[in-house]
């Protein structure tokens, strides 16, 4: 059985996302700010962590930061739970290292399929160090480490931007839909998940693999049809 950590600084909130979960199936601990999540992370083992961002002291935003620094807690899945729901608050919390972001007030039968789809994506134990990649004409993946080098540069990705450049590649020269993405590789559902997600994640990863760089950009989006890296 899973066991999630919920932090939020609202009492009522709080114990509403841990019924919900506990209903559904996962043991479930709290913590009501950031500080105290970070002790209970380094001193517990958890499998998932739902996250607000508006706290005192140490915000959600600087948690996640902390879990994907630590090689111990880096793989972790994060899910923002936030009131925030701005395309840059959604990009920020992404860009912060989070796998996932739902807003409140949230649906009580979306929550628990988002938990139960970032699990089964979920790494299991440390990433191989072995050598093989994944390559195009202009990206070589790593298969197993959360990296991509293009020309001689080592990108650092976040676990759920390997997975979808992953699949990218394997289906490199097709265009992949939004809906298909938020199915094979976020494992949503059919009506589960948000649209916003694959597209700030698809900019995160242009704006990593471009390096800045002016010009074709390297995922490219095809109208009406999706997104696809070439050949």
């Amino acid at each position: 059985m899973a066991h999630i950590l919920v932090v939020d600084d609202e009492k009522e909130v709080l114990d509403s996302i841990k019924g919900v979960l506990e209903d559904a199936g996962f043991t479930v601990s709290s913590a009501n700010d950031g500080l105290t999540a970070l002790e209970m992370l380094e001193q517990n083992a958890f499998d998932l962590v739902v996250l607000d961002i508006i706290m005192p002291e140490v915000n959600g935003l600087e948690v996640c930061r902390r879990i994907r620094a630590n090689p111990h807690l880096a793989l972790i899945p994060v899910l923002f739970l936030t009131a925030m729901g701005r395309v840059t608050d959604i990009a920020e919390g992404l860009d912060a290292g989070g796998d996932d972001y739902l807003t409140k007030p949230f649906e009580v039968i979306e929550l628990p399929a988002r938990v139960r789809a970032l699990l089964r994506r979920a790494p299991g134990g440390t990433l191989d160090a072995d050598n093989d990649y994944l390559s195009t004409n202009t990206i070589h993946l790593h298969t197993s480490r959360p990296e991509a080098k293009v020309g001689d540069r080592v990108i650092e990705l976040t676990p759920t931007e390997h997975r979808l450049l992953r699949y990218l590649i394997i289906n490199q020269g097709q265009p992949v839909s939004t809906n298909r993405l938020l199915e094979d590789v976020w494992e949503y559902p059919s009506g589960v998940g948000d649209p916003q997600l694959v597209r700030v994640h698809i900019n995160n990863l242009r704006s990593k693999l471009s390096g800045g760089d002016e010009g074709k950009p390297i995922i490219r989006n095809l109208h009406g049809k999706g997104y696809l890296v070439d050949d």
